[in-house]
């Protein structure tokens, strides 16, 4: 190894350590600057085929991205505004699809970080990347906060919008500071929007460069075996209600005191017009987690539809 490569490495876990750790100006003393932060990624492909992707910057030359963006790359090129820098990459971990590019010469502007599992359901978040190649945002709110077995965080279900282009974008709390990482929409469309969360970066560090791109995402071909919150998502995409809660049911006898399981169930069951065991269900969620503002939410609506208080609401 290239001893300037070496030094790279050996300096990377202590600069994500001290990143991870939330240093940066807080939002107070600046408005975001998302497009500083968050720069356009064009990939030329090994068959020749292009594509568009988003990438946010980590400090001097380091960007962050998805794996998938970059796979079976020829040719990765960076830009912000009229300049551009040709990447490479470091290391990666395509499981949890998250690459590092070095940008050779870019001085580097990152934004501020949260604190891991500091997010919470109901949280506005604002998305921010290249939906079709044009940089934008959008805003919403965390929708759900998933498990999946990848250490370091849970990945981040927002209604804060976003297209092909923004993948690796990234996804901020109302501080202006960095939250997750723009990664993926529903197989079956609708408003399924994912980030996967900036914790899973302290697992990149330990990754070899050859564990770039020859695994699949965790999230590219929903199952049980993958997670269940992703084959939930997809039955409620598909409003396959009945099959949603044959699976809700399996996932609260393997994880009892997972809210996102009984916030599934739930929604199954107001699909099938089951008024009241979804009311059961979102109280059951509380129970798990007095924050989480969907079951909230969902509550205080089906005490509208109902026309009378809940029990324990």
């Amino acid at each position: 190894m290239h001893i300037s490569q070496r030094a790279f490495l050996l300096t990377l876990a202590s600069l994500l350590a001290l990143w991870l750790a939330g240093t940066g100006l807080s939002f107070a003393a600046r408005q975001p600057a998302w497009d500083t932060w968050v720069l356009k990624v064009d990939v030329i492909r090994n068959d020749g085929t292009r594509d568009l992707g988003s990438g946010v910057l980590i400090g001097p030359e380091r960007l962050i991205t998805n794996c998938h963006v970059v796979r079976n790359a020829r040719e990765i090129r960076v830009s912000q505004g009229q300049d551009s820098w040709l990447a490479s990459p470091v290391m990666g971990d395509a499981y949890r699809d998250l690459c590092l590019l070095r940008l050779p010469g870019h001085p580097g502007n990152p934004p501020p970080i949260a604190e891991p599992g500091s997010l919470k359901v109901g949280q506005a978040v604002y998305a921010a990347g290249y939906s079709g190649g044009t940089f934008g945002t959008s805003t919403g709110r965390v929708k759900g906060l998933f498990t999946c077995d990848c250490d370091g965080g849970k990945v981040i279900q927002t209604s804060a919008q976003f297209e092909p282009g923004a993948s690796g974008g990234g996804l901020f709390n109302e501080a202006g500071e960095l939250v997750g990482i723009l990664t993926f929409k529903s197989h079956s469309g609708g408003i399924f929007h994912f980030a996967i969360p900036i914790g899973w970066m302290k697992q990149l560090s330990q990754r070899p460069l050859s564990d770039r791109q020859d695994r699949e995402p965790f999230w590219e071909n929903p199952s049980r075996s993958s997670g269940y919150f992703l084959a939930a998502c997809d039955l409620s995409a598909k409003k396959k209600w009945q099959d949603l809660l044959q699976l809700t049911q399996e996932w609260e006898r393997q994880e009892p005191y997972n809210p996102q399981a009984w916030m599934a169930s739930g929604r199954a069951n107001l699909g099938l017009k089951r008024l009241h065991r979804a009311a059961r269900d979102f109280q059951k969620v509380l129970e798990l987690d007095s924050t989480h503002a969907e079951a909230q939410w969902e509550l205080q609506q089906l005490e509208l539809e109902l026309g009378q208080p809940l029990p324990g609401s």
